[in-house]
């Protein structure tokens, strides 16, 4: 399906429900390596277009296009940080994370970055419901809390006031629980499961 296409169905479903951004919902925005839209859900348009109703944005592959560089890359951009980690929309405050995807097939076209925005003031509202379903322990959930606060090892040591022996541990553990080989392997799969609802 082409990128204006994707785009326009999630356009459609956004004008359905047109609103301001809801209080539970979480943005997904699929980019290719050009930091490009490809693919986005309703809640994202309805998050980065507040307060005007998504109705009124046309077209809406320039919109994001011109809204990801001017709201959400880093002015201070590095190559590890290319993204701000939070924004504002409307009276809301929004954290921004970022995943970038394994390559498997060449060409820009194909996703390259996947950026999740969710409430900052409610907190990571997936990751109690991933814990349970993949049975962390609390130190466990706590981990992967900061794991996906972009923190290092030693950084997570000191959160979690243990070793950083004991950190790897712990990451062990959850990798053998979630069925992922690397720590890239824990948030691809954390993110799915955000979305579809179930561990697979």
């Amino acid at each position: 399906m082409a990128t204006g296409t994707i785009l326009a169905s999630a356009a459609t479903g956004a004008r359905r429900n047109a609103r301001p951004p809801a209080s539970q919902g979480v943005g997904l925005l699929l980019m290719d390596s050009s930091l490009n839209p490809i693919s986005c859900n309703d809640e994202t348009i309805r998050i980065l277009s507040y307060p005007e109703a998504p109705v009124h944005i046309r077209p809406l592959n320039v919109f994001l296009q011109d809204t990801i560089r001017a709201r959400l890359l880093n002015p201070q951009s590095t190559k590890n940080s290319r993204f701000v980690t939070e924004f504002v929309s409307g009276k809301r405050r929004y954290r921004c994370w970022v995943f970038q995807l394994n390559r498997h097939v060449r060409g820009s076209s194909h996703p390259a970055v996947e950026l999740l925005l969710e409430r900052s003031s409610s907190g990571l509202l997936f990751l109690p419901r991933i814990a349970q379903q993949f049975n962390f322990s609390r130190r466990e959930q706590q981990a992967v809390e900061l794991l996906l606060q972009g923190l290092s090892n030693k950084e997570i040591a000191d959160r979690m006031k243990i070793s950083p022996n004991t950190v790897n541990t712990f990451f062990r553990l959850i990798m053998i629980k979630m069925g992922v080989s690397s720590r890239s392997g824990i948030l691809a799969k954390m993110i799915r499961a955000s979305f579809n609802g179930s561990p697979s």
